[in-house]
C-alpha cells in the first residue's frame, strides 16, 4: 500500500505512458492528414460526446467497484488486527496465570495464523517462516496441512477444549476465546473470498476497451473545430481516461503483493509486536518500514 501522500506524477504516467505515446502520435497523424493533406476523415462531435458521457459512467462504476472490494479486503485485515487482540488479552488473563506456558504457545500459534495467512493470500508457498513461532510438534503437524491458517486456529481451539477438561479454563471462558476464534474464521473467509473471486472479466475488458476505442476517435471528432491544437486536448482527455482505468486495474485486486495492496506483511508483523508486548517480552520486534513510500 503506498502511504506517502506526494505522488510525483511521473510515477503515475509510467502506467500508461506507451499508450500516451501511441495517441498522441494518432493525433498528429490525423491533424497532418485533415490540415495538410485534405483527408476527410473528421467525425461529428455529437457522437462522440455522448460516447463520453456513458463512458464517464461506466468508469464511475468501474472505479467504484474496485474500490469496494480494495475496501473491504482492509476492512477484514482491521477485523483481524482487533480479533488478535482480543484473542491474546482473553488468553492471558484466562489461561496465562494457570498456565502461562500454554497461553504463550496458543498466542504464538496466533501471530502464525496472521502471518500465515498472508502468504496464503498472496500465494506464497512454504512454512519455514512459522519455525521461529511454532514448537517442534506443532511444526510437524502443519507440515502435512494444504490450509495452514486455517490447521492453525483448529489446533488453538483443541488446546483451549483441552485446557477446558483439565478444568483450567472454564465453560463460559472457552466460549468466550470460541467466539473469537469463530470471527476470526469468518475474516479468513472473506478475505479467501475477495481472493478467489477475479474482477469479472467482461466488466473489467469491454471498460479497458471501450476506454482505447473513445481515445482513438477523440483526434477524429476534434480536428475540424479545433485543427493543431487536437494534438493537446485530445491528449488530455486520453490522459484522463487512462489514469481513471489504471486506478481500477491497479486496486481491484488487494491481495497480489502490488503497491496499492493491503499491507498484510506489515500488519502481521505488527500484531506480533503488540501480541508480544501483552506477553511482556522485551526487546519485541522492529516494525516493518515502508520502502519508497510503499508498505508490503
Amino acid at each position: 500500500m503506498i502511504v506517502e501522500t506526494n505522488i510525483r506524477a511521473v510515477q503515475m504516467f509510467k502506467l500508461i505512458a506507451k499508450w500516451i505515446i501511441i495517441y498522441l502520435l494518432l493525433s498528429i497523424i490525423v491533424c497532418i492528414g485533415y490540415i495538410e493533406l485534405g483527408w476527410r476523415i473528421a467525425i461529428p462531435e455529437t457522437e462522440i460526446a455522448i460516447m463520453g458521457t456513458a463512458l464517464s459512467i461506466l468508469m464511475g462504476f468501474r472505479v467504484d467497484a474496485a474500490y469496494k472490494r480494495w475496501w473491504e479486503a482492509r476492512i477484514i485485515w482491521g477485523a483481524i488486527v482487533n480479533n488478535s487482540r482480543t484473542f491474546a488479552r482473553e488468553v492471558i488473563s484466562f489461561v496465562g496465570q494457570k498456565n502461562a506456558e500454554g497461553g504463550k504457545q496458543l498466542i504464538y500459534r496466533q501471530i502464525g495464523f496472521v502471518e500465515a495467512l498472508g502468504k496464503h493470500l498472496r500465494k506464497q508457498g512454504g512454512i519455514e517462516h512459522l519455525n521461529r513461532l511454532l514448537s517442534v510438534t506443532d511444526y510437524e503437524t502443519i507440515n502435512s496441512k494444504k490450509h495452514i491458517p486455517q490447521a492453525l486456529l483448529a489446533m488453538n481451539l483443541q488446546q483451549l477444549t483441552l485446557f477446558n477438561e483439565q478444568g483450567s479454563l472454564s465453560t463460559y471462558q472457552l466460549v468466550q476465546l470460541e467466539t473469537v476464534l469463530q470471527q476470526l474464521t469468518d475474516e479468513l473467509g472473506k478475505a479467501e473470498r475477495i481472493k478467489n473471486t477475479p474482477f469479472p472479466v467482461p466488466y473489467g475488458y469491454f471498460s479497458w476497451l471501450l476506454v482505447h476505442t473513445f481515445a482513438c476517435l477523440i483526434p477524429f471528432a476534434m480536428v475540424k473545430e479545433l485543427g493543431y491544437l487536437t494534438i493537446i486536448l485530445a491528449l488530455i482527455i486520453s490522459f484522463i481516461f487512462l489514469i481513471i482505468e489504471q486506478i481500477a486495474i491497479q486496486i481491484q485486486d488487494p491481495f497480489e503483493g502490488k503497491a496499492n495492496d493491503t499491507p498484510v506483511t506489515t500488519i502481521a508483523k505488527n500484531i506480533e509486536i503488540d501480541l508480544r508486548e501483552l506477553l511482556g517480552e522485551s526487546p519485541l520486534p522492529e516494525p516493518i518500514r515502508p520502502k519508497a513510500g510503499v508498505q508490503l
